[in-house]
């Protein structure tokens, strides 16, 4: 029987999978039209990158995405729902983090209540929850028109905002547990009693140590 009263929050990018599945959907399916081959050369430069950076870091605002998402502006709801379907298939399978699958599944038969929270778009979002059986997901929203057609911008952004979001829906702290690899989840992690930070290599590690030194809750790393 699930316990309601302990939440397990998971994060996508890069956690549940080594993608950036915002980003990463969009190249899949755009990476050869002009206006992609223009935002990746942007993505590219130093000096866009350091901008970039800082205006996430002060406002969290990602110019980069911001642009990215224009483009889906005039895709109907149920074109992108199905191109996150085929995007699922094709690449996220293939990209799957099996030592954190191995935790969530591990904490399912625990009877806790595994919660997706994300910053990456809905239909994304959706079809990760339905995969792997998590019905309850939080994620950015594009905005769409009445005849559910794409305006080409975010309606809810959760880049930076998931704790007000998960308080917002009285999903309170502190939390049972959090397994991510974002260093914007550091305000989650330290409101969790169990935690797993995801992480690529040792200098990964090194940074996540000194974020948490004074962390009172439990944590581990997962290597990936």
């Amino acid at each position: 029987m699930e316990n309601e009263d302990k939440y397990f929050l998971i994060d996508i990018c890069g956690t549940l999978y080594q993608s950036n599945t915002t980003f990463d959907f969009i190249r899949y399916f755009f990476s050869e039209k002009p206006w992609y081959i223009r935002l990746n050369g942007l993505r590219k430069n130093k000096l866009f990158r350091f901008c970039n950076a800082k205006a996430f870091e002060y406002l969290g605002f990602d110019c980069l995405r911001f642009l990215l998402i224009r483009h889906l502006k005039g895709y109907s709801k149920k074109h992108l729902s199905d191109m996150a379907h085929i995007f699922y298939n094709e690449y996220l399978v293939t990209v799957i983090n099996r030592p954190v699958i191995d935790i969530i599944e591990a904490k399912r038969k625990e009877g806790v209540r595994l919660i997706l929270v994300s910053a990456t778009l809905d239909m994304i979002a959706k079809e990760v929850s339905e995969r792997l059986g998590i019905p309850d997901v939080f994620s950015s929203h594009l905005s769409y028109d009445k005849q559910n057609v794409c305006l080409g911008r975010l309606k809810i952004d959760l880049l930076g905002n998931k704790a007000n979001c998960l308080k917002s829906s009285n999903i309170l702290e502190p939390y049972y547990g959090t397994i991510t690899d974002n260093y914007s989840d550091l305000e989650l992690i330290l409101k969790s009693e169990n935690s797993y930070v995801v992480v690529t290599d040792k200098q990964h590690q090194n940074k996540w140590e000194y974020l948490l030194k004074n962390n009172r809750y439990n944590h581990s790393f997962v290597l990936v």
